[in-house]
């Protein structure tokens, strides 16, 4: 299956793909470039809301529809969809100037789980955090690379999780009581030749939906087995992250980067840091962003 282009545009790092269902809209980021993006499917229209740092990621608020949580450099903030106005709701105290947060998504008790990395060197100096319901940060996982894709199964015991810079999903038993994770496997080593593994989401099966940057799509892992099951082709090398969204969730959204290319690679591949799109009738959504819940 091959995906179409759904809005041309010029990411440098096009990550953090959201669907919001009760307002119908898709959101994304381009990281460095400090753009939130908006895709209105009431009213098939586009918005940029441009702020003055970084965006990694984004995350649901519960009981707060037209607010959502960015994560910025090294601070979560608050952010209106109305008035663009945002404050800070929680920082994480203590990063050297040149980390950052990466990927972070709130799990299904509503704890924001966050990735650290270096700007520039990921050799095992990134780190997870874990942001509780009462806004305590508490670290959880050192000594990683690059984190990314959190993503949690149906029944919530299971919480799955890539390393980039370690080429790895690996498989934890979760705790949803008490947000504990128990490491069980690494489920996939990504062989060189499919990229690094990125963003991800989950589908109604237990499938792993993954961005593969320099991977040219998105590939679909088993999680019983740790077999690749499905290939989403995407005309671009660096394919960032992805999300179901659209009408009964059947459309996969597709975000990818300019970042990492030549100027030679750029002219070959002109399309990249646009938003892609692959429909996908066949596939049990699953809950791909939950909210975060404030005690």
């Amino acid at each position: 299956m091959k995906a179409h282009l759904f809005h041309p545009c010029s990411d440098q790092t096009g990550e953090a793909a959201t669907w919001l269902p009760h307002q119908n809209l898709l959101l994304w980021v381009d990281i460095d470039n400090g753009i939130l993006h908006q895709y209105d499917a009431n009213r098939s229209a586009f918005t940029d809301f441009r702020l003055p740092e970084v965006i990694t990621s984004i995350i649901p608020w519960q009981d707060h529809d037209r607010e959502v949580i960015l994560a910025m450099k090294n601070r979560l903030v608050r952010f209106d969809l109305d008035s663009q106005r945002y404050c800070t709701l929680v920082e994480l105290t203590g990063l050297h100037p040149k980390w950052r947060t990466n990927d972070c998504k709130a799990s299904p008790a509503g704890r924001i789980w966050c990735g650290v990395m270096h700007c520039t060197e990921h050799s095992g100096n990134g780190s997870l955090y874990c942001v509780d319901n009462d806004l305590t940060v508490a670290p959880v996982l050192d000594r990683q690379s690059i984190p990314n894709g959190i993503v949690w199964n149906k029944a919530g015991d299971r919480m799955y999780y890539a390393d980039s810079g370690r080429r790895c999903i690996e498989e934890y038993a979760y705790d949803r009581l008490t947000g504990a994770i128990y490491f069980i496997r690494t489920l996939v080593q990504v062989p060189e030749e499919m990229g690094v593994p990125d963003g991800m989401t989950i589908d109604g099966n237990g499938h792993l939906w993954v961005a593969h940057w320099g991977g040219f799509g998105v590939y679909v892992w088993s999680t019983t087995k740790g077999e690749l099951v499905r290939k989403i082709e995407v005309p671009v090398p660096n394919v960032a992250s992805c999300t179901f969204g659209g009408k009964d969730g059947h459309t996969l959204f597709i975000t990818t980067a300019r970042d990492g290319l030549s100027p030679q690679e750029l002219e070959h591949y002109p399309q990249s840091g646009s938003l892609f799109a692959a429909d996908v009738p066949d596939v049990v959504p699953g809950e791909n962003h939950y909210p975060f819940i404030t005690r």
